[in-house]
Parts: C-alpha cells; sequence; structure tokens
C-alpha cells in the first residue's frame, strides 16, 4: 500500500502487542502529519510478532489509510530490529523513527520537521534528558544507507538511543557510498523544551 507518489516523510512505529491503542495512536499520527506538510507522508507500523490482535489491527487500518503500511516480524526480534526493518523500507526523504515503547509526541514531530530546512543535517534527535549523539547511531546510518543501495544485504542492528529520531535518506546513501568523507555532516540533536547543535563529527 502507500501513497502513488513518492512520500516526503516516512514515520517508522515498532509496535508489540498494542491492540488496544493502536487505532487511536495511528489516527493522531496521521491528523499530526497532515498538520505538518501537505506533501504525501507514510506511516509504516512494524509488528515485533505480536501475540495479541495488533497484526489484525495493524492490516485493518492499512487498508482504512492509504498512507499506512505495515511489517510484521515471523518472531520477537526487539524494538530496535523493528526499527531496523521499517528503516530498510521506508520510501521518505525524511525518515522519523520511534525508538521508545511510548506514543510519538506531535511536538516532538513538529521540532524535528522544523529542523529539515537544513540541507546538510543528516540526523536529529528528540528526547526528555539530554544526550550527546552516540556513535551506535552512525553505524546505523551506515547500514541503512547500505540497505538502499542493496535491498538484500542486511546491515547491522545496533543499540541506539531511545526517542524520536529524524535521519536524511540522501545522507545515509552517501555516508553508504563514502562520498561524505571528504566533508563534515553535521548531527545534531535536539530536546523537548530546546534546540541544540550537538558537535559536528569529521567522517
Amino acid at each position: 500500500m502507500g501513497h502513488p507518489s513518492a512520500p516526503e516523510i516516512s514515520l517508522i512505529l515498532p509496535v508489540r502487542n498494542l491492540q488496544w491503542r493502536l487505532v487511536t495512536i495511528i489516527e493522531q499520527l496521521l491528523d499530526g502529519l497532515g498538520d505538518l506538510t501537505v506533501r504525501p507522508s507514510e506511516v509504516i507500523i512494524v509488528d515485533d510478532a505480536s501475540d495479541d490482535a495488533t497484526p489484525e489491527v495493524a492490516e485493518e487500518l492499512a487498508r482504512r489509510f492509504p498512507q499506512v503500511r505495515w511489517l510484521r516480524n515471523s518472531r520477537p526480534l526487539g524494538l530496535e530490529a523493528a526499527g531496523q526493518a521499517g528503516l530498510a523500507a521506508a520510501r521518505g526523504e525524511l525518515v522519523f523513527i520511534q525508538e521508545a515503547p511510548q506514543p510519538v509526541r506531535i511536538a516532538d514531530l513538529q521540532r524535528l520537521y522544523s529542523l529539515a530546512h537544513d540541507q546538510q543535517l543528516v540526523a536529529a534527535r528528540a528526547q526528555s534528558t539530554p544526550r550527546p549523539l552516540p556513535a551506535p547511531l552512525l553505524r546505523r546510518l551506515r547500514a541503512w544507507g547500505s540497505r538502499l543501495i542493496s535491498a538484500d544485504q542486511p546491515g547491522p542492528l545496533v543499540q541506539a538511543p531511545a526517542g524520536l529520531q529524524m535521519i536524511r535518506r540522501r545522507h545515509a546513501h552517501a555516508l553508504a557510498t563514502g562520498q561524505a568523507a571528504a566533508r563534515e555532516l553535521e548531527l545534531s540533536r535536539i530536546m523537548t523544551t530546546s534546540y541544540e547543535p550537538a558537535q559536528s563529527l569529521p567522517f
């Protein structure tokens, strides 16, 4: 499923056993995305082998809303692996991924999206407690970029920080191919109350 034209935004939502809340969560996310941009968006539900009716609910949501797609792990692999599966399937230029087992804050989504005008921005994150961007996020970008080049070559599963992240597809591709080696690409972070640039990292 999905919008016929390539989406600007892909929002990845790893879930497990959320049958009673998933409809409300998706409806709120679609409303939030509709307020954010008039361009096409997609929400990718990645079910981590739920043992309740979450798959049936996700399938029904995908039928009701053309912006919704869903994937399912055949066995529980954890939210990190579910997020990686969503990244591999995402089609948007800006990819948001919720990595904590809690609802996406629309305010965080709006703040991260407001940074997208900066074409040098590789990734940004929203979180309640400020922490520096760790090296595993860079490995995640490289792994995802590799999947954009060769979809049948799995990238490594790495531990990433909790919270909402925004990744720009174009720069992930450059990182994976080595095209970014000659310049610095800025990694930034955002807190729930203020924006704060992180130290630029050389590639």
